[in-house]
């Protein structure tokens, strides 16, 4: 504990003799959106994609603090009205992200485009010019959780051809069917999600590797587990399925794990519109036995919940590494769900 608190000790000093000042990531103009473990408070941890930092600033410049375990994510920077990327590969965590600016107010969101299996990441805090500041962003009133698989995530949809590979630079998740609805109808983007995980069965058929047993975690190797009183989303979307239909499957046993995962998440939400997506299929596929395992889910709830719908994606030929949609297919996904969102909702 004494080595690090000297190793801060020396990093305030030295920011401090060029005209620079740290701020913790304790402080409250910090708005943390997704999910966080803060059981070390200052130094905040995630690791699902989407987890953003939003927050104000005056001055010239801006560098944010992240400390990466594994030197290989990904971020998206929105910095006033610019977007641009950046990969955690340094080991001492600091990466400018504005100078030269002008002496004036700026805002700046910082969301990880990459998955899970990236790692975790701490946040540090920023350090900003001496004499300036941080300040509060407006919050955004709604909220869409997203709870997926790789779709979710945005696997490949940068990847130039279906015979690509997974790689983390080809992840993009600030360009997913997700992220472009929550943007449109100006909301919160909240997503639980992982490559290759099922409802009852992953893609390999392990029955471990299931949202159900994962959906508390917050961050793999902490004991916190999510405290779901933090926010209470308006929509959550679970997209899960097309990895149980990998290997042979129980359809029963699928339908009543999936009704128990919707009754779990209607015990922590009580009032937010649950949407059981179908989808999307490929052109070669056969949907009808997806989409009557997720309407035997919906019309369960039917009589008793009607905030509980069914939605069907459509037919995708998807493009990305790996047979994953791609960008522009991402965009048809988002302009299929979007206008349902805003009929359930009234947005």
């Amino acid at each position: 504990m004494r080595t690090i608190l000297v190793m801060a000790f020396l990093l305030v000093a030295s920011f401090s003799s060029r005209g620079q000042q740290v701020i913790s990531a304790t402080d409250p103009s910090i708005e943390y959106v997704g999910r966080f473990d803060f059981a070390d408070r200052q130094r905040p941890a995630f690791m699902y994609s989407g987890c953003m930092l939003r927050t104000g600033f005056t001055g010239t410049s801006l560098t944010v603090r992240l400390q990466d375990d594994s030197l290989r994510n990904w971020y998206t920077v929105k910095l006033d009205d610019s977007v641009f990327i950046f990969k955690s590969d340094r080991k001492d965590g600091l990466y400018e992200l504005a100078h030269a600016l002008r002496n004036t107010k700026h805002s700046i969101e910082i969301s990880r485009r990459t998955e899970w299996h990236g790692g975790t990441t701490r946040v540090n805090g920023f350090v900003i010019d001496d004499g300036s500041k941080l300040f509060s962003l407006p919050k955004l009133k709604r909220t869409i959780e997203f709870v997926g698989n790789s779709l979710t995530c945005g696997y490949g949809n940068e990847g130039k051809t279906r015979e690509e590979h997974f790689a983390y630079e080809t992840e993009n998740n600030y360009h997913t069917y997700g992220t472009l609805v929550a943007r449109a109808v100006k909301a919160n983007y909240v997503a639980v999600c992982r490559s290759g995980i099922g409802m009852y069965q992953s893609y390999g058929g392990e029955k471990e590797f299931v949202q159900p047993k994962l959906y508390d975690e917050i961050v793999v190797g902490s004991k916190s587990v999510w405290d779901y009183k933090s926010y209470q989303p308006d929509v959550v979307v679970i997209e899960l399925g097309s990895n149980d239909l990998a290997k042979t499957l129980d359809s029963a046993a699928f339908v009543n794990t999936y009704i128990q995962f919707v009754k779990k998440i209607r015990s922590q939400y009580a009032d937010a519109r649950i949407i059981c997506a179908a989808g999307p299929d490929g052109v070669d596929e056969k949907e009808s036995k997806f989409q009557s395992y997720i309407r035997a889910v919906t019309d369960y709830f039917g009589p008793g919940d009607k905030r509980v719908h069914y939605f069907y994606f459509g037919r995708i030929d998807s493009h990305g590494s790996d047979w994953h949609p791609n960008l522009k297919e991402h965009e048809q996904m988002a302009a299929v769900l979007l206008p349902f969102v805003k009929k359930i909702t009234g947005w």
